[in-house]
């Protein structure tokens, strides 16, 4: 028997803090649906010619917010292939940038405890919150304040934690069909 045609998939769009697992879970889901991969940080570096760690130094955290709307605007008025968008974990903060989020596409944000984000990002050296005196406190306080933004901008919520990546794309995948087919 034939498998039934499936309606074709909208943006999925990526939310969470650092460490959750937005970068590996986008680039599964590209190799699995064949969907271009976009990682938000990557094109406002490429944009502005510097690192975000520099734009940071340099010009500040709102300025780097503006930057990161900007890159929601570009796309919303570009492409009209569906893509895995994979975002800041901070995008979230500004009311604007949630409406674009929701507009763009499904909104998939990968939830995961503190403990488990501070196991995952303490593997990596190039984080700055690393050199923070307390970086799991850091990563509780980011957690509480962007908590309510998630939520709100979400069409799915994934506790990461405990599944295995193929748990979570099926899951994924499944929704934004759905999400599509509404």
């Amino acid at each position: 028997m034939k498998d039934p045609v499936r309606p074709p998939l909208p943006n999925i769009i990526l939310i969470g803090l650092m460490g959750c697992g937005k970068t590996t879970i986008g680039k599964e889901l590209h190799r699995e649906t064949n969907l271009r991969f976009t990682d938000t940080d990557q094109l406002i570096e490429q944009q502005a010619g510097m690192s975000i760690p520099q734009i940071f130094k340099t010009h500040g955290e709102s300025h780097f917010r503006d930057l990161e709307t900007g890159v929601l605007r570009q796309m919303q008025s570009g492409s009209r292939h569906s893509r895995i968008i994979s975002t800041g974990g901070g995008i979230t903060i500004r009311p604007e940038n949630r409406k674009l989020l929701k507009e763009l596409g499904f909104v998939v944000w990968l939830h995961t405890d503190v403990n488990t984000l501070y196991q995952r990002i303490s593997r990596c050296s190039n984080r700055p919150l690393l050199q923070a005196p307390d970086p799991r406190g850091v990563l509780a306080r980011l957690m509480d304040e962007r908590l309510p933004f998630y939520q709100e901008t979400a069409h799915l919520t994934i506790d990461t934690a405990n599944l295995h990546i193929h748990e979570i794309t099926f899951g994924i995948l499944e929704s934004a069909r759905v999400f599509r087919s509404r």
